[in-house]
C-alpha cells in the first residue's frame, strides 16, 4: 500500500499535479524560528538599519575634503609698461585632531553596535511571537479534536434520546434539552475552527507569508523540562539581554561623545601647499598650521554631553530593574502553572474520564437522570479543556520567561 502511494505521488509530480496534503512537509518549531529570522519584515528592517549605521560609520571615518583654489589675473610691473598675466593654485587640508577623532569614531562605533543589539532584540520578539502562535495553534488543534469528540458523543446520545422520546420512553423535554446542548457543541466546534484558521494566517505573517496556505505543523503540546532557577537567570542570563546590551552601548556612545566635546578646544592641524606665478617669477610653498577653535563653545557642549550621559545611565538602570522584576513575575507564574499541571497529572484526568464512562453507562441504563448525565459530560469536557489550557499556559509562560531573560533558555 505504501509503495502504491509512493508511485501515485511520483506520477503527480511528473504531471505537475497537486501533491496531496499528507505528502507536504510538516514544519517544526525550529524550522519556523529559522524562517522568521530570515524573512520577518521587522527583522529585515532592523538589519537594514544596522547596515546603514555601519555604512555611516565608514563615511564619517573619512578625512574632510581638501580645499583646492586656482587664481588667475594680470599685473603691471612698475619697471615696465607692459601687462603680464599672473596665476597660481593652492591646496589646503584640515587634519582632524587624533584625540577628537578617536572619541568621535568610538561614539559612532558604539551606536552601530547598539543597532546590532537592536537586531537581536527584534529577533527575540519575533521568536516569542512565533512560539506563542505555534503553541496556540497546537492548543486549538487539540481543542478542535476535543470539541469534535464532544459533538459526536452528544450527537449519538441525541439520536438515542429522540428515538426514545418518539415512543414515549422519555419526556420530550429531555430531547429538547439535549438538542440544545448538541447545538452548543456544534457552535463551539465551529468557533474553535475559525480561531484556528485565524492563528494559522497570523503565524504566517510573522514569517513573511513564506508558508503555503495549507501548511502543517509538527509537534505536540507538552510541558517538558524543568523550570530554570531564578538565581541562575538573574546572575548568568539576564546580563546578556539585548536590550541591556543596547542600553550599555548607548551609554558608552554618550560617554565617548562627551570626551569628544571636552577636547573641542584642541586645534586641528592644517597642511597647505601652493604654487603661484608672480610678476617677477614663480613661488612654491608648503605650510603647516593650526585651525584655532576661536569660537568653540566647549563648556556648553560638555555640559550637554554630561547630561546625556546621565540620561543614558539612569535609563540603563531603570531597564535593568524592570527586567529583573519581569523575570521574577514570569518565573513565579511558571511555577504556578506547573503546580496546576501536577493536579491533572496526579489523577484528576483519569478520575474525570472514569466518572464520565460511569455516567454514560448509567444514563443509557436509566439509572441516573438526564440532568445528571449532562452535568457529568459538562464536567468531563471542562476538565479536558482546563488541562489543555494549563499545558498551553505553561508553554506560553515558558516562552515569556525566555524573552524576559533575553533568550537562550529554550
Amino acid at each position: 500500500m505504501a509503495g502504491r502511494h509512493y508511485i501515485i505521488l511520483l506520477a503527480l509530480m511528473a504531471l505537475g499535479g497537486p501533491i496531496p496534503s499528507e505528502a507536504q512537509e510538516a514544519y517544526t518549531l525550529d524550522a519556523l524560528l529559522r524562517i522568521g529570522r530570515e524573512q520577518n519584515p521587522a527583522v529585515l528592517a532592523l538589519m537594514a538599519e544596522e547596515a546603514a549605521l555601519g555604512a555611516h560609520k565608514a563615511a564619517v571615518g573619512r578625512w574632510e575634503n581638501p580645499e583646492l583654489e586656482y587664481e588667475w589675473g594680470s599685473g603691471d610691473p612698475r619697471e615696465s609698461g607692459s601687462s603680464r598675466s599672473v596665476s597660481g593654485f593652492s591646496l589646503r587640508q584640515v587634519v582632524e585632531n587624533p584625540l577628537t577623532r578617536h572619541y568621535r569614531l568610538a561614539s559612532v562605533q558604539a551606536q552601530a553596535d547598539a543597532a546590532g543589539e537592536a537586531v537581536r532584540s527584534g529577533v527575540l520578539e519575533v521568536e516569542f511571537q512565533i512560539r506563542t502562535h505555534f503553541y496556540r495553534i497546537l492548543f486549538l488543534r487539540e481543542m478542535v479534536e476535543l470539541s469534535r469528540l464532544n459533538e459526536e458523543a452528544l450527537s449519538e446520545i441525541r439520536t438515542l434520546i429522540e428515538a426514545r422520546a418518539r415512543v414515549g420512553e422519555v419526556r420530550e423535554l429531555e430531547a429538547i434539552r439535549l438538542r440544545v446542548e448538541h447545538m452548543r457543541a456544534q457552535n463551539e466546534l465551529e468557533a474553535v475552527e475559525i480561531e484556528l484558521e485565524q492563528f494559522r494566517r497570523h503565524l504566517n505573517t510573522f514569517l513573511g507569508n513564506a508558508l503555503p496556505q495549507d501548511f502543517q505543523l509538527e509537534g505536540a503540546l507538552v510541558a517538558a523540562g524543568e523550570e530554570p532557577s531564578l538565581e541562575r537567570l538573574t546572575r548568568e542570563v539576564l546580563p546578556g539581554h539585548p536590550e541591556l546590551a543596547r542600553a550599555a552601548l548607548e551609554r558608552e556612545s554618550a560617554v565617548k561623545a562627551l570626551k569628544e566635546r571636552q577636547l573641542g578646544w584642541l586645534p586641528d592641524p592644517v597642511l597647505s601647499g601652493s604654487s603661484r606665478k608672480e610678476l617677477d617669477g614663480e613661488v612654491r610653498s608648503l605650510g603647516v598650521g593650526l585651525e584655532i577653535p576661536l569660537w568653540n563653545q566647549s563648556r556648553a557642549n560638555a555640559e550637554e554631553g554630561r547630561q546625556r550621559v546621565s540620561v543614558a545611565e539612569h535609563e540603563e538602570e531603570a531597564l535593568r530593574l524592570e527586567l529583573e522584576a519581569n523575570l521574577l513575575i514570569h518565573h513565579n507564574r511558571l511555577r504556578l502553572y506547573r503546580h496546576t499541571l501536577r493536579l491533572f497529572e496526579e489523577g484528576l484526568l483519569e478520575e474525570a474520564e472514569a466518572s464520565m464512562e460511569i455516567a454514560e453507562t448509567s444514563y443509557r441504563q436509566g439509572e441516573i437522570s438526564f440532568m445528571d448525565y449532562l452535568d457529568a459530560r459538562r464536567t468531563y469536557h471542562s476538565i479536558q479543556i482546563q488541562h489543555l489550557q494549563a499545558l498551553y499556559d505553561w508553554n506560553v509562560e515558558r516562552a515569556t520567561l525566555d524573552r524576559a531573560a533575553g533568550g537562550g533558555t529554550l
